[in-house]
Protein backbone atom coordinates (compact mmCIF):
# COMPACT_ATOMS: atom_id res chain seq x y z
CA UNK A 1 0.00 0.00 0.00
CA UNK A 2 1.33 3.93 -0.79
CA UNK A 3 1.66 5.61 1.66
CA UNK A 4 2.01 9.58 1.27
CA UNK A 5 5.51 10.95 1.85
CA UNK A 6 5.68 12.82 5.17
CA UNK A 7 8.65 15.13 3.43
CA UNK A 8 6.84 15.71 0.26
CA UNK A 9 4.74 19.32 1.26
CA UNK A 10 1.28 19.01 -0.19
CA UNK A 11 -1.41 21.90 -1.24
CA UNK A 12 -0.66 24.49 -3.91
CA UNK A 13 2.95 25.78 -2.71
CA UNK A 14 5.14 22.96 -4.24
CA UNK A 15 3.64 23.51 -7.56
CA UNK A 16 4.07 27.06 -8.01
CA UNK A 17 7.26 27.99 -9.72
CA UNK A 18 9.94 29.19 -7.79
CA UNK A 19 10.15 32.35 -9.85
CA UNK A 20 6.75 33.10 -9.07
CA UNK A 21 6.90 33.60 -5.62
CA UNK A 22 8.10 37.28 -5.38
CA UNK A 23 8.36 37.61 -1.44
CA UNK A 24 8.23 34.67 1.41
CA UNK A 25 8.42 35.17 5.21
CA UNK A 26 7.41 31.48 6.15
CA UNK A 27 3.79 32.66 6.59
CA UNK A 28 2.98 35.13 3.86
CA UNK A 29 3.68 35.14 0.03
CA UNK A 30 3.64 36.97 -2.50
CA UNK A 31 2.94 35.58 -6.09
CA UNK A 32 3.90 36.82 -9.29
CA UNK A 33 0.43 35.60 -11.86
CA UNK A 34 1.32 37.02 -15.15
CA UNK A 35 1.09 34.78 -17.54
CA UNK A 36 -0.75 32.41 -15.87
CA UNK A 37 -3.75 31.48 -18.20
CA UNK A 38 -7.41 32.76 -16.22
CA UNK A 39 -5.66 35.27 -13.99
CA UNK A 40 -7.33 38.62 -13.58
CA UNK A 41 -4.44 39.83 -11.77
CA UNK A 42 -0.34 40.47 -11.79
CA UNK A 43 -0.04 38.89 -8.96
CA UNK A 44 -1.30 37.56 -5.40
CA UNK A 45 -1.02 37.95 -1.67
CA UNK A 46 -1.70 34.45 0.65
CA UNK A 47 -0.72 33.19 4.09
CA UNK A 48 -0.35 29.78 4.42
CA UNK A 49 -2.37 28.27 6.94
CA UNK A 50 -4.20 24.89 8.19
CA UNK A 51 -5.73 22.58 5.46
CA UNK A 52 -9.61 23.25 5.87
CA UNK A 53 -13.10 23.47 3.55
CA UNK A 54 -12.67 26.62 3.04
CA UNK A 55 -8.90 26.68 2.61
CA UNK A 56 -8.21 23.51 0.72
CA UNK A 57 -4.86 24.55 -0.75
CA UNK A 58 -3.62 25.23 2.62
CA UNK A 59 -3.31 29.45 1.83
CA UNK A 60 -5.66 31.77 2.39
CA UNK A 61 -5.82 34.46 -0.48
CA UNK A 62 -5.16 38.48 1.37
CA UNK A 63 -5.17 40.42 -1.81
CA UNK A 64 -4.12 41.15 -5.08
CA UNK A 65 -2.70 43.48 -7.47
CA UNK A 66 -3.46 44.38 -11.19
CA UNK A 67 -2.46 46.72 -13.89
CA UNK A 68 -5.16 49.12 -15.26
CA UNK A 69 -5.43 49.81 -19.00
CA UNK A 70 -4.80 53.78 -17.71
CA UNK A 71 -1.50 52.74 -16.53
CA UNK A 72 -1.74 52.93 -13.16
CA UNK A 73 -1.82 50.01 -10.68
CA UNK A 74 -5.03 48.45 -8.59
CA UNK A 75 -3.94 46.88 -5.09
CA UNK A 76 -6.75 45.27 -2.75
CA UNK A 77 -6.62 43.53 0.42
CA UNK A 78 -9.08 42.00 2.64
CA UNK A 79 -10.08 43.12 5.65
CA UNK A 80 -9.13 42.83 9.01
CA UNK A 81 -11.73 40.24 10.59
CA UNK A 82 -13.83 41.51 12.88
CA UNK A 83 -14.51 39.88 16.58
CA UNK A 84 -18.03 38.63 15.18
CA UNK A 85 -15.62 36.71 12.81
CA UNK A 86 -17.09 39.04 9.50
CA UNK A 87 -15.03 41.26 7.16
CA UNK A 88 -15.65 44.65 6.20
CA UNK A 89 -15.07 45.88 2.68
CA UNK A 90 -11.52 45.32 1.25
CA UNK A 91 -8.96 47.77 1.41
CA UNK A 92 -7.88 49.37 -2.30
CA UNK A 93 -5.15 51.02 -2.84
CA UNK A 94 -4.40 52.80 -6.56
CA UNK A 95 -0.76 53.92 -7.24
CA UNK A 96 1.72 54.67 -9.91
CA UNK A 97 4.17 51.64 -10.27
CA UNK A 98 3.55 48.38 -10.17
CA UNK A 99 6.43 48.05 -6.99
CA UNK A 100 4.10 50.33 -5.08
CA UNK A 101 1.27 48.29 -5.36
CA UNK A 102 3.50 45.12 -4.66
CA UNK A 103 5.53 46.70 -1.28
CA UNK A 104 2.66 47.90 -0.09
CA UNK A 105 0.66 44.55 0.09
CA UNK A 106 3.89 42.48 1.12
CA UNK A 107 4.43 46.29 3.69
CA UNK A 108 0.76 45.87 5.28
CA UNK A 109 0.06 42.08 5.35
CA UNK A 110 -0.33 42.08 8.84
CA UNK A 111 -2.18 45.14 9.29
CA UNK A 112 -4.71 44.56 6.71
CA UNK A 113 -4.14 48.27 5.85
CA UNK A 114 -2.85 49.43 2.40
CA UNK A 115 -1.91 52.97 3.88
CA UNK A 116 -0.78 55.52 1.47
CA UNK A 117 -2.70 55.87 -2.12
CA UNK A 118 -1.17 57.26 -4.85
Amino acid sequence: MDTPDSHQPSGVLPQLPRDSILQDDGEHLLVSTKGVEGSRSDGILLRRCAFSLTTPLGCEFLGQYRHLSDGLWHATMRSKRRDDGSTGPPQVGIYATELDAMVNLWANRRSFDLGQRA
